[in-house]
């Protein structure tokens, strides 16, 4: 049985909230966590993008909540609308993500693959497809996003010359 197949079958009832002004304190604890800062640096330029990202109608950021307890947060976009060049063969109409995990409480459980496959559920209905692209040395992540059913697409350089692991969802 493939590894992530023992997560679609404990489905859990995530909440996908959007994120507010009011979250951007809880966003700024996460961030500073070792597992969180170690992939997303910079916590004030983090912040400074979320606060100017919930206006702009490409970008969906969402707060991940199981039993209306906040613990990771998730994000989506056109993966055209800015620029990125390791998404630039991919379909119109396509959305990539990003996602962390703040609450040290929910890692190791198989969390992050459910409520990711929870989310991509929603987004098929209305996207032909979803990308991520985690960092090459980011073994974990790529891992869980192959679990939620993600397959290794290409190695390719961001703008700022990081390698990463582009992996797609129909």
């Amino acid at each position: 049985m493939p590894q992530h197949a023992r997560y679609k079958r404990t489905m859990r009832n995530y909440i996908f909230r959007k994120l507010t002004p009011d979250d951007l304190p809880l966003m700024r604890r996460w961030l500073q966590t070792a597992h969180v800062k170690a992939w997303w640096p910079d916590v004030d330029k983090q912040i400074a993008l979320m606060q100017q990202d919930m206006d702009n109608a490409d970008m969906d950021m969402r707060v991940v909540c199981l039993i209306n307890h906040p613990f990771a947060y998730m994000h989506d976009h056109d993966a055209h609308a800015f620029g990125m060049p390791q998404y630039s063969d991919l379909p119109m109409g396509t959305r990539a993500i990003a996602t962390f995990v703040g609450d040290n409480n929910f890692m190791g459980q198989g969390h992050s693959a459910s409520y990711i496959d929870a989310r991509l559920r929603e987004l098929r209905m209305r996207y032909p497809m979803t990308a991520v692209g985690p960092n090459t040395t980011d073994t974990r992540a790529i891992s869980i996003f192959a679990q939620a059913g993600f397959r290794k697409r290409r190695l390719a350089s961001t703008r700022d010359g990081r390698l990463v692991q582009v992996m797609t969802h129909l």
